[in-house]
C-alpha cells in the first residue's frame, strides 16, 4: 500500500531522513514513491502493529495515512479521484466518517472543497461525525498533486512538550529538545534491546529517548554530577541505564561492543572536559573522542554527532560519512549532524 508521512516543518531533509532510518531499523522493506513539500510517500506493506511501532518511535512526523488516490490539486480533479476511490474497503456497513484538510494548507475554496468530498462520501452511503468518526479522511494539498488519505496515526505533540528539559528533575540549559533527540536517536538505527551510547550524556536526553524505544542504554559522562542527574532523570521515566563517570576519549568498555551512538559533544568554554589533568581544546577533544567511538561501535554501526562546526574527515577513523544536515537553533548557533558508519 502507498503510505504517506506529514513531517514537521521545522528542517527540510531532517525529518524524512528520520523515517527512513525507522524504516530500516523495524526491518521494512520499501520503496520511496515521492518527497515532495513536507509529505514522504512510499510503497510498502506494513501490518498495523508495526505500523504502529513505527508510529510511536517518529518524533519529526505528525501524521500517517494510507493514500486512497492522487489527482492534480485542481478541484474537478479532486473530485473525480474522491467519486472513484474505493472508500468502502475501510468503511463496514453502518459507519461514519470526517473529513479535513490540514490548517496549513492554503488552498482558496478549502470550505467548499470539503463540502463537497463530504457530500461525495455521503452519496457512498456513509454518514458524517465530526466528534468521534470511525474514519478520518484526509486531503493533503501540494503545489503538485492531492491525495486522498485515510488517517492511521496522529502524533500527540503533548507527549514531547511534556518532556521538555525543564520539565525533568535534573535540568541544565542548552540541551536538545526532546523530538530532535529522538529524531537523533532514529537516524542512528538503533533497534529494540541494542546497546546505545551517548558518551557525552549531559542531563541524559538521548538515552531518554533511547530507553523510551526499546534500546539499552549506556551514558558517560566527565561530571559526576551529570551522571547522577542523567540517573534521576531516567527513573523519572521509568527507563533505567548503566551510567559511567569518565573520559569519552579512553573508555573501559570492550571493542566492538556498541550497536548505535549518538551524542552533542561538547561546546563553549564551559563545556570542556578535563582529562589527566588539563582541559583540551575542542578542536582537540573531537578526533580523540572520534576515534574512541570507532572503537566502541560494532562492524557497520552508525554514529549521529552533532558539533558546533562541520565535520572533517580525520585520518585513521575509517568512518564512512552517509548524512549530513544543518540544524538551526537560533540566530547566532547553528548545530551540525553528521552521520557516520564504521567501515
Amino acid at each position: 500500500m502507498l503510505v504517506a508521512f506529514e513531517l514537521s516543518g521545522e528542517h527540510e531533509t531532517l525529518p524524512k531522513a528520520e523515517v527512513l532510518a525507522s524504516l530500516n531499523a523495524l526491518r521494512i522493506v520499501y520503496d520511496a514513491k515521492m518527497f515532495l513539500k513536507g509529505i514522504l510517500v512510499i510503497d510498502a506493506q506494513i501490518r498495523p502493529e508495526t505500523l504502529a511501532v513505527l508510529a510511536n518511535r517518529l518524533g519529526m512526523t505528525h501524521r500517517i495515512y494510507e493514500v486512497n488516490g492522487m489527482s492534480e490539486p485542481a478541484e474537478d480533479a479532486i473530485l473525480a479521484m474522491v467519486k472513484n476511490a474505493t472508500v468502502y474497503k475501510f468503511m463496514e456497513k453502518g459507519s461514519t466518517f470526517a473529513l479535513r484538510v490540514p490548517k496549513n494548507n492554503s488552498y482558496p475554496e478549502k470550505k467548499a472543497l470539503i463540502a463537497q468530498v463530504g457530500a461525495l462520501i455521503k452519496g457512498k452511503g456513509y454518514e458524517v461525525n465530526l466528534s468521534n468518526p470511525s474514519n478520518i479522511f484526509v486531503l493533503l494539498l501540494t503545489e503538485q498533486t492531492c491525495f486522498f488519505c485515510l488517517l492511521l496515526h496522529s502524533k500527540d505533540k503533548k507527549r514531547y512538550e511534556a518532556r521538555k528539559p525543564q520539565f525533568r528533575p535534573f535540568f541544565s540549559p542548552g540541551v536538545i529538545l526532546p523530538k530532535v533527540a529522538r529524531a537523533l536517536v532514529n537516524l542512528s538505527g538503533i533497534e529494540e534491546n541494542e546497546l546505545f551510547l551517548d558518551p557525552f550524556c549531559g542531563t541524559g536526553g538521548l538515552l531518554i529517548e533511547a530507553g523510551m524505544i526499546g534500546a539499552r542504554v549506556v551514558g558517560l559522562d566527565v561530571q559526576e554530577q551529570m551522571v547522577r542527574g542523567t540517573a534521576e532523570n531516567l527513573n523519572f521515566y521509568g527507563l533505567t541505564g548503566a551510567l559511567m563517570v569518565g573520559d569519552a576519549a579512553k573508555t573501559a568498555l570492550k571493542d566492538n561492543c556498541i550497536d548505535a551512538i549518538a551524542t552533542d559533544m561538547p561546546y563553549g568554554r564551559s563545556s570542556l572536559i578535563v582529562r589527566a589533568g588539563f582541559t583540551p581544546s575542542l578542536e582537540r577533544l573531537f578526533p580523540i573522542a572520534l576515534a574512541e567511538i570507532h572503537r566502541l561501535l560494532k562492524p557497520d554501526g552508525k554514529a549521529v554527532i552533532v558539533s558546533n562546526f562541520p565535520y572533517s574527515h580525520s585520518p585513521g577513523h575509517f568512518f564512512r560519512v552517509l548524512e549530513t544536515y544543518v540544524y538551526r537553533v537560533h540566530k547566532s548557533l547553528n548545530r551540525y549532524i553528521t552521520v557516520l558508519e564504521k567501515a
